[in-house]
């Protein structure tokens, strides 16, 4: 009857109609200029299992969604892009397709597609296999492969993982933002020395030998207007230096990279870049930080206590003021953490991190998937600065539409138009 809802439909309950729409795929450009090609054999195959469930209420939907001479590897496909924003506007319930490697060839990709059907309540048929998610069956069948899929992309983790610390093994620059003294080769892979920067390194070692404070080094740099690396991505984008603080001044003084090696948990390797600092310069700085330490944690007196009849005054502990940090930038370092344990084997799955972050399992859901934004989106957010994220109102809540969004090109227009509003406001 209409207007009832059907038993194993995909969730729109107010309706007995399922709209569906057909997509087609071929990886080359062979043959499309045919009268009748291979799109529209798939294209007529999908409409007559439409048909067939007429009964059920299933009707074609006259817009095509065709992919010529496109590879299914990734998901940057025009067709695919309006088939996606259709479905995002409430315009389609069911997705038909000849079978499911023309929608995806990647597992891992197939997965995040499946996710932005199920958020929206859009059915997937397959016609020439099993796999219908109208039905009980097919959903059983969908939960399985994500299971896959999910294996897939822990095994691609800890591959990923693997070749970063073999390549720090030997010595290899492996990607990330570049410190200060040098630059990254055209060709990529390596880091070379930045003269002009490096002397500026090797002055503020020379400043701290000199004074034996990083208080005063920290004055210093102020004074002069230096600091942190200033650079540029591959897609042209600028990262601005920033003014140096306790913290990132202690982490260059720190940095074996100067010394021509690389670290990687723990353990120093020889690097292939080029050393700006001498061994000994480097030693003996290392020795007055430890030194300096030591000597500057006690810096004061507490409120008196009173023992036997006499007032002790015991020594405050001053910590290290801590450099501030944006939340949305705590939760995606967080989130980075969370995904490191699971690879790594600490935790199986996301319900024992919640038990073990004391957290809901749906909090732990919420800030993983910040993980789903572009590397580059990621990249900005864990080097925002707390001035900007207030300026711009960037918080978890605000990007809940970003990490839903499947493609990544997609995701870079919602993050600049985010970032907009508020850019217009500072320029008024």
């Amino acid at each position: 009857m209409a207007g009832e809802p059907r038993p194993g439909c995909s969730g729109k309950e107010l309706s007995s109609i399922l709209r569906c729409a057909i997509y087609t795929r071929k990886s080359t450009e062979e043959g499309l200029q045919q009268e009748f090609n291979t799109l529209d054999a798939q294209r007529e195959a999908a409409e007559a299992y439409i048909r067939s469930q007429l009964h059920a209420g299933w009707i074609t939907l006259a817009e095509r969604y065709d992919d010529g001479g496109f590879t299914g590897a990734n998901l940057e496909r025009p067709a695919l892009r309006k088939l996606l924003a259709d479905i995002e506007a409430g315009k389609i319930d069911c997705v038909m397709v000849y079978k499911v490697d023309r929608l995806s060839r990647s597992l891992l990709d197939f997965a995040r597609l499946m996710e932005v059907f199920e958020r929206r309540k859009v059915s997937l048929v397959s016609i020439t296999q099993p796999l219908n998610t109208t039905g009980s069956m097919g959903r059983l069948t969908l939960n399985i492969l994500l299971s896959f899929a999910e294996f897939e992309r822990q095994m691609i983790a800890d591959r990923t993982r693997d070749k970063m610390a073999a390549a720090r093994r030997k010595g290899k620059w492996v990607g990330g933002r570049p410190v200060l003294g040098y630059d990254v080769a055209s060709a990529g892979g390596k880091l070379v020395v930045n003269v002009e920067e490096a002397r500026q390194v090797q002055l503020i070692f020379a400043l701290y030998l000199q004074h034996r404070s990083l208080g005063a080094v920290l004055a210093e740099t102020q004074a002069r207007r230096w600091t942190t690396k200033r650079w540029r991505t591959r897609d042209s984008k600028e990262h601005l230096g920033r003014s140096f603080t306790k913290p990132t001044l202690l982490r260059l003084l720190r940095n074996v990279v100067y010394l021509g090696r690389v670290s990687h948990e723990g353990a120093v390797y020889a690097g292939e870049q080029e050393a700006i600092l001498e061994p000994a310069i480097w030693e003996r700085v290392q020795e007055v930080l430890a030194k300096e330490q030591r000597c500057g944690v006690v810096v004061g007196s507490s409120a008196s206590s009173k023992k036997n009849g006499k007032h002790r005054t015991s020594p405050t502990v001053v910590s290290e003021p801590t450099e501030r940090v944006p939340r949305i930038t705590r939760l995606l370092a967080l989130a980075q953490k969370f995904e490191e344990l699971i690879g790594s084997g600490v935790v199986n799955n996301y319900a024992a991190l919640a038990q073990v972050g004391r957290v809901s399992r749906s909090r732990v859901t919420q800030m993983t998937s910040l993980l789903n934004l572009a590397p580059d989106i990621q990249e900005e957010i864990l080097f925002l600065r707390v001035e900007e994220a207030a300026q711009f109102r960037i918080s978890e809540p605000s990007l809940r539409k970003l990490t839903a969004t499947l493609l990544w090109n997609q995701q870079r227009e919602q993050w600049r138009n985010l970032r907009r509003p508020a850019i217009r406001s500072e320029q008024a």
